[in-house]
This record gives C-alpha cells, sequence and structure tokens, in this order.
C-alpha cells in the first residue's frame, strides 16, 4: 500500500483535495515514520472516521505482520510460527507475538499505530486528573483495554491497546457527549493508567487493593522439557490473576468449572457461589482452560498428565499488599467431568490479627454471656454447626479473649486458619500419624492451661477431649450438629458415658451465618405474602422490612458481608442430670428451650430482620426447618399480642377523648 494509492483514493472519494495532500506529504518529509493519514488529520483536513472508513471499505490497511517485517523486527518464519499459535489459541497475532518474546511491547504498540494511522503515546509518568473516571464506565473500559488520558475542548482523547469497533466508538462518543480522538499505548501502561484513575476516584472498591503473588517454594523448572513450552506466560497470569481476584474480594472458595463452551470461574462470597466480572481476561480464561489447570496442576505438584482420577494437594503463595507480605495457603481439589477436569481452591488466608466476638457480630447480651461461662476454670465449650458456619472463626475470638501471660494455650488444627500471637500452634498430618488424638494426648505432657481441638470427630478424640476438661484444663471444640441440643445426643451416639458428658460440660454454642444486607444499596421492601405466612407474620403487620437492590460494592448480589445467628446454651444442674436418661434430642429440646427464655437460632434471626440486618430469605435458606416450624406460632403469638396490646390502649384512650368532648 503506498501513500499516492491513499491519496488517489482520498481525492477520488473528494475527502482531500490535491493541494492539501501535497501539503501533507511536505510535512511528511520533517516526519517520514508518520502516517500520511495521521497528518491529514493533525491539519484538519480530514477526521480520522472517513480515513478509516476509505481504508477498510478498499482494503488498503497494511498487515500487522507485514508492517514488524518491513521494520526487520521478525522475519517470514517467525511471523508464521505466531500466526499458528494465534489461530490454535484463538489469540490476537500481537499477543502470541509478546509470549514468543519476538518483539517488545512498545514495538508491537508503535506497529499498531502505524497500521491504524493513529498517534502512539506513552503514559509512563504521566499524572491523571481523576474527573476523568466520570467520562468512561470503570468495567467498560477493562472490557475493552482503553482509558481517558485527555480532556480539552470537548475533545476526550482515549488511549487503546489496539483500536475499538466503529460501533464501540460511537456508544462512547453518545455516552460522553463529545468527540473522541483515539491514541494506541501500551496494554501495561493502559492498565496502569486504570487502576490509577478509577483508584483516585473510587469508582471501584477492589481496585483500592493491589496484590502480588509469588510462589512460596522454588521449583525444579527441568521437571519435565514441556512445561515451560506449555505454560505460557499468558497462562500464569491468568492463574495470578483468576486467585488474586478471590483473595481481594475475601472468596473463601475458587471454583474452575468445565462446560461444553469453555470454562467459568466461581468464587463463594459470603457462602454463596457468585460470577465475578474478569473484563476481557474472561475469554482468555476460557481458551487456555486446559493449561490453566496443568498451572495449578504444577503448583501442587500433583501429575498433570492424570486427567481420569481425582487429585488432591496443596501449595502456599506469598501475597504482598503494599509492602506487607503474608503467606496464604490453598487446598486444591480435582475431579474429571464429561467437558474436561474442575478444580476447586480452598483459599486458607492467615491473616495474624486479633478477632473479637463483638467484631465478628455477636449481640452484646451474647458476648457477656459467654465471657461469663469462659470465667469457670475447667470444662469442655463446643461450636456446633455444619461446614462454612463460622465455627473457627468463634473459637479464635475466644482464644483471643483467654489468652493471656500467665496461662498457656495449645492448639490443634486441620489447618491453621489464623495466627494467634502468645499460642502455640499445630497443624494436623495424618500422613505422618498425627490425628487430632494422638497430638492430644501429647499435648496434655505439655502442661497446658487451655486446649483448642479443631474437630470432634471420633470417639477416641471425644473421650481425652472429655478426659482433660475432667482434669482441670478448658478445652474449646466444634461438632457437626444442627442445633445445640443435638452436641449431646452426638456424643452420646459416639459411645461417650453420659456422666463424663454431664461432668464436664460447660456450654454449647450452635450457629449459623446469614448474609448482611449491604448498607450502600439498602432499600424497603415488601416480603410476598406466601414467604410471611412461612415465617407466621401477618400481612397487617406493620413490620418493615429491607432488602439489597444490588451495586458494585456488594457485586450486584445486595449482601455485603455475614453476621451469626445463635442459640447459646450453658446447661443448668437439672438439665445435666438428664444426660444420664439419653434423651432424645426432640425431648431435651423441650425441656431446654421450651420455658426457659433462652433464644433458639430462629428467635436470634428473626430478631436480625427486626433490626434491617438480613431478609426471611437469608433465614428460610440457613436455619433448620424445623426450627422455623417450631418458631411459626410463637412469632404468631407475639404480633398478636402487640396487637391486643395496642387495641386495649386504645379502648382505654377513648372514654378521656368522650369527657373531652362533653367539656
Amino acid at each position: 500500500m503506498s501513500d499516492s494509492k491513499i491519496g488517489e483514493l482520498l481525492i477520488l472519494n473528494k475527502l482531500v483535495s490535491k493541494e492539501q495532500f501535497d501539503q501533507a506529504l511536505e510535512m511528511q518529509q520533517l516526519t517520514p515514520e508518520q502516517p500520511i493519514g495521521q497528518i491529514l488529520c493533525q491539519l484538519g483536513f480530514i477526521n480520522g472516521k472517513d480515513l478509516e472508513s476509505v481504508l477498510d471499505h478498499n482494503n488498503k490497511r497494511r498487515k500487522l505482520g507485514e508492517i514488524l517485517i518491513s521494520q526487520h523486527l521478525i522475519d517470514e518464519e517467525r511471523l508464521n510460527n505466531a500466526l499458528k499459535i494465534s489461530k490454535e489459541e484463538k489469540i490476537p497475532l500481537g499477543r502470541a507475538l509478546i509470549r514468543l518474546h519476538m518483539v517488545e511491547e512498545e514495538q508491537l504498540a508503535r506497529a499498531i499505530a502505524l497500521q491504524h494511522d493513529l498517534k502512539f503515546v506513552s503514559l509512563a509518568g504521566v499524572r491523571f486528573d481523576p474527573q476523568l473516571s466520570s467520562f468512561v464506565n470503570a468495567t467498560f473500559a477493562q472490557r475493552l483495554r482503553i482509558v481517558p488520558i485527555r480532556c480539552r475542548d470537548r475533545c476526550l482523547t482515549i488511549a487503546m491497546a489496539s483500536p475499538i469497533q466503529h460501533d464501540e466508538l460511537t456508544q462512547l462518543e453518545r455516552w460522553c457527549q463529545m468527540q473522541i480522538t483515539p491514541v494506541i499505548a501500551k496494554e501495561s501502561d493502559i492498565l496502569i493508567a486504570q487502576q490509577k484513575i478509577f483508584k483516585i476516584a473510587g469508582v471501584a472498591e477492589h481496585a483500592k487493593l493491589h496484590y502480588e503473588l509469588s510462589e512460596d517454594q522454588v521449583r525444579d523448572s527441568a521437571k519435565s522439557k514441556y512445561v515451560n513450552d506449555f505454560i505460557s506466560a499468558d497462562v500464569d497470569y491468568l492463574t495470578k490473576r483468576i486467585i488474586t481476584t478471590g483473595i481481594k474480594d475475601g472468596s473463601s472458595d475458587i471454583h474452575f468449572e468445565s462446560t461444553e463452551s469453555g470454562m467459568v470461574i466461581r468464587y463463594r462470597l459470603d457462602g454463596i457461589l457468585q460470577s465475578i466480572d474478569l473484563g476481557a481476561d474472561d475469554a482468555l480464561i476460557s481458551a487456555n482452560a486446559r493449561q490453566i489447570v496443568s498451572k495449578i496442576k504444577i503448583l501442587c505438584d500433583m501429575d498433570i498428565a492424570e486427567r481420569r482420577r481425582p487429585q488432591d494437594s496443596s501449595f502456599k503463595m506469598k501475597v504482598s499488599k503494599e509492602g506487607k507480605v503474608r503467606s496464604v495457603d490453598f487446598r486444591v481439589s480435582t475431579v474429571p467431568t464429561q467437558f474436561g477436569e474442575n478444580v476447586v481452591i480452598r483459599i486458607l488466608d492467615k491473616r495474624s490479627g486479633t478477632i473479637t466476638l463483638e467484631g465478628l457480630g455477636y449481640s452484646p447480651e451474647d458476648v457477656t454471656t459467654l465471657y461469663s461461662a469462659l470465667d469457670k476454670p475447667t470444662g469442655i465449650f463446643l461450636v456446633t454447626g455444619p461446614t462454612g458456619s463460622g465455627k473457627s472463626s468463634t473459637l479464635y475470638a475466644v482464644l483471643s479473649h483467654i489468652n493471656a501471660p500467665g496461662v498457656k494455650t495449645l492448639t490443634i488444627e486441620d489447618p491453621i486458619e489464623y495466627s494467634i500471637e502468645g499460642i502455640t500452634q499445630t497443624e494436623v498430618n495424618e500422613i505422618i500419624g498425627n490425628s487430632f488424638a494422638r497430638l492430644l494426648r501429647a499435648f496434655l505432657r505439655q502442661d497446658p492451661d487451655n486446649i483448642m481441638v479443631g474437630e470432634i470427630r471420633d470417639l477416641e478424640t471425644a473421650i481425652i477431649s472429655m478426659r482433660a476438661a475432667l482434669t482441670g484444663h478448658t478445652v474449646l471444640s466444634t461438632l457437626h450438629t444442627n442445633d445445640a441440643t443435638s452436641a449431646v445426643t452426638r456424643l452420646i451416639d459416639m459411645g461417650v458415658e453420659p456422666s463424663l458428658l454431664s461432668t464436664t460440660l460447660r456450654c454449647v454454642l450452635a450457629q449459623r451465618l446469614v448474609r448482611r444486607i449491604c448498607p450502600a444499596c439498602k432499600t424497603l421492601y415488601s416480603p410476598p405474602a406466601i414467604l410471611l405466612d412461612e415465617f407466621g407474620i401477618p400481612s397487617g403487620s406493620g413490620m418493615e422490612f429491607f432488602q439489597g437492590k444490588g451495586c458494585p460494592a456488594c457485586h450486584f448480589t445486595g449482601f455485603s458481608g455475614r453476621l451469626p445467628i445463635v442459640e447459646l446454651w450453658i446447661p443448668t444442674r437439672e438439665e445435666l442430670l438428664m444426660f444420664n436418661r439419653r434423651p432424645d434430642n426432640l425431648s431435651l429440646r423441650n425441656v431446654v428451650f421450651s420455658d426457659s427464655g433462652r433464644m433458639t437460632m430462629i428467635d436470634d434471626g428473626f430478631r436480625r430482620v427486626q433490626a434491617g440486618e438480613t431478609t426471611l430469605e437469608e433465614l428460610l435458606r440457613t436455619v433448620p426447618y424445623e426450627q422455623i416450624e417450631a418458631g411459626r406460632n410463637k412469632i404468631a403469638n407475639m404480633f398478636s399480642v402487640a396487637g391486643s396490646t395496642a387495641e386495649s390502649l386504645e379502648n382505654k384512650q377513648k372514654p378521656d377523648q368522650i369527657k373531652h368532648r362533653k367539656k
């Protein structure tokens, strides 16, 4: 494509005159590397849209490979290799060239600018106005790899990694209500500029966090001669991007799900699996699904060639944020599926610091009662609930409370989730025989005051824990049961003697976690009648209900964070004596919660709803349904009593009103 042909086309289409084109040619002699079309635009003889239209319509735009060859940056053989990679992996040619280290990023950006008759700009060291974020949506900018860099005289300059489609440019102009001047910049510079602009303006909260990941151990890269070829820089970047997003957003798990159309990434946030927009990387993740799974297997020292059997392993990474480095553990599980392997990564972020019951969201009344129970020097303290109900966090908060310079506290955990200064923490390792029971026996010879056992899984661990509590130690542990009283029946079913249990049991705390309504988008709403009936709430109760509409702060879920709903049981002497009769759970609950004034989980949950902290839907999702059924009449009676009281007050006021009228 020669400049004279461009000129002929532009003159033929009456977009420029011959005199204007000759003037542009004279100016090009001063800057030979600058495209003639760009000079025509700078002189104001033609606008960029018309130039683009002529070049594309007449197929006169030079190919990227031809430009790089003409600049002696690559040869035909290298171009063909890059084109092959681009076709096989469905990625742009430029990305393939960068991956193969054939060209530098700036060389590629300058070639793209030359190809599209656009100006190349360097964004290094440029200071950006925070107001620029108001012109372009952050998600839109991340998806298209663009960033606004200057606004003058109703003209907005947009830096792009590669030119965007005409309809997208038109849409952008309509949003901004001003003319767009596109320029080309390095993609890495654009990503940094996006972070600066949108971080300063506070558009996205997660942009305020910047993490760097690095492996926590040195690996032998010579293990397989195929590793370096198979795991590209792109795959390494995508894997770290997925993991970093999970850490930033506080996810407990990352799910890699293979489907017929590619790979889907979902994060478990606040106990619910959610999809998070990863921008333009979503398509790349799907295209590189198999390589990403292999990268994770390499991190875990799994067999990357084994795709037919499940595998389990773990790895560690160092997370750097604002100069502070901490280690994060990851537990990995793979299973074969119809469309490929699925991977689940459990994030075990060992954050240091003090956890308190108040900080976890416990009510002041529950905190006071718990601390009072912990003041007793011996006995066993149990926290019960299903997986993911916050049992471990509660135990850590209790440990932080009882931890003191004059006492010795030991823990047996699987795994260690939080590091607490002043406490000796040990992790279970079944491979070498360090089980809960074996470590617990060893701990009793270490003269501890307090022992925390991560979970009572078997009779041996249960009996040793009870005997430790009987001999003057405070023992903290967890059980998987539906409610507080089920802990007794579960332990007796395991084989624990009722007499031993009644002598040592001090306190049982059953809990669930409900999602907290997002404060940024909290609004009034009316639940459907069928939901009100489920809880025994009359339709004309006058009670206010809240929900979250959904906003960027909560990933449009309407919820942000979680709160515990609990039932706290400190057995009385009479209740402890009942254990010898081996009562069933229903009989025990009738005695413990019927007339004692103690709150059940449904009572505590409904209190949260009344306070506008969570929703009825959340209670229906988390609270055992038998408790909802049991609490239905209690809630209905509460509204009935409230209505009767209001009516009696109204009737009492009527005689006074009549007397007032007579006067």
